[in-house]
């Protein structure tokens, strides 16, 4: 179907949803007419998009967290935007999370972390082109170290937002340094892809929690749950996987991780607590990360990053070996 049918698709929906669905008095009759044409749509705009793409996987993505979000606004939360231009702003916040500026960093900081970033995400990024697909543990460390520095994108739009709005709003970071995280708890829920977990933070577990009257546990466990479907998504339809199955699992391995980890009656010094959590990370990334890191080399030709040819940037020396 046509891309821009699509979104045209998902423009209407959503102003139905705040005109016509969210009145409706029965939470039910809300879930009905707002998750079937989420469904549709979603099933739609994410058929026979190119494999192996960024923008696949950024299309599938986008996709689910509107239909979170509907569901939150629409059914869950129906009282919670009382304007239609805040209910917008709910769903262009994917695209600039601005939130409030409480931090007093400098931004010669996030200039220099930028570059830094930028230096080090195109050295990775040259290394895992030239390197053989596998699920290595060294291979997975270098395309997780390649996440954590392709976020220099965002400490360059938190300058110009800063300076535009004299710093008084800045931009969510992305990440808030993932490799620090003690446990798997503060790895998903405040350091690593903090767009997504502060979404599901937002629309899921608040609500869960405050609707159903429910454990953090059981809350927690149903953001993963969704999460496992999102990936599962990406998986086949950004992909081909042949089968859902192994993303899912890992999303749902790493929610019961966290309620373990949450029921533990000590805490483990902050070191072992770093090698713990990185460990089994490292352990069950290949279920999902697998998909990155087994990728067909025209993943990474089709994929390059941002100022990759740019000649005026010093590149750092490519080693000639390779992770196995």
């Amino acid at each position: 179907m046509d891309p821009m049918l699509i979104r045209f698709g998902w423009a209407v929906h959503l102003i139905l949803c705040y005109y016509v669905i969210r009145p409706l008095r029965y939470g039910s009759h809300r879930a009905l007419f707002t998750m079937i044409p989420c469904s549709i749509l979603l099933f739609a705009g994410c058929q026979n998009l190119p494999h192996v793409q960024m923008s696949s996987v950024m299309t599938v993505s986008l996709y689910w967290m509107i239909s979170i979000r509907l569901f939150h606004l629409i059914v869950l939360s129906p009282n919670e935007s009382c304007s239609f231009p805040a209910y917008i702003c709910k769903f262009l916040w994917f695209l600039l999370p601005v939130t409030r500026c409480q931090s007093k960093t400098p931004l010669s900081f996030y200039l220099a972390s930028a570059s830094i970033k930028l230096l080090i995400n195109q050295w990775i990024f040259q290394w895992l082109r030239v390197c053989p697909p596998n699920d290595s543990y060294g291979r997975l460390a270098m395309f997780y170290i390649s996440i954590c520095s392709g976020t220099f994108f965002y400490d360059l739009q938190a300058v110009v937002v800063r300076l535009v709005t004299r710093h008084q709003y800045t931009v969510l970071d992305f990440n808030d340094y993932p490799f620090l995280s003690k446990s798997l708890r503060e790895f998903w829920g405040r350091r690593y892809n903090r767009l997504v977990g502060t979404l599901l933070k937002e629309s899921l577990f608040d609500p869960i929690r405050r609707l159903f009257k429910s454990s953090a546990m059981f809350a927690a466990l149903a953001c993963f749950v969704v999460s496992g479907f999102l990936h599962a998504h990406v998986a086949t339809a950004a992909f081909g996987a042949s089968s859902p199955l192994p993303a899912f699992t890992f999303f749902v391995l790493q929610g019961i991780a966290c309620c373990i980890v949450a029921q533990c009656p000590f805490t483990v010094p902050k070191i072992f607590g770093i090698a713990l959590t990185h460990t089994f990370l490292l352990l069950t990334a290949p279920l999902y990360i697998g998909l990155f890191t087994r990728a067909d080399p025209l993943f990474y030709k089709a994929n390059k990053p941002p100022l990759l040819d740019a000649t005026w940037l010093p590149k750092l020396p490519v080693p000639n070996v390779c992770p196995q």
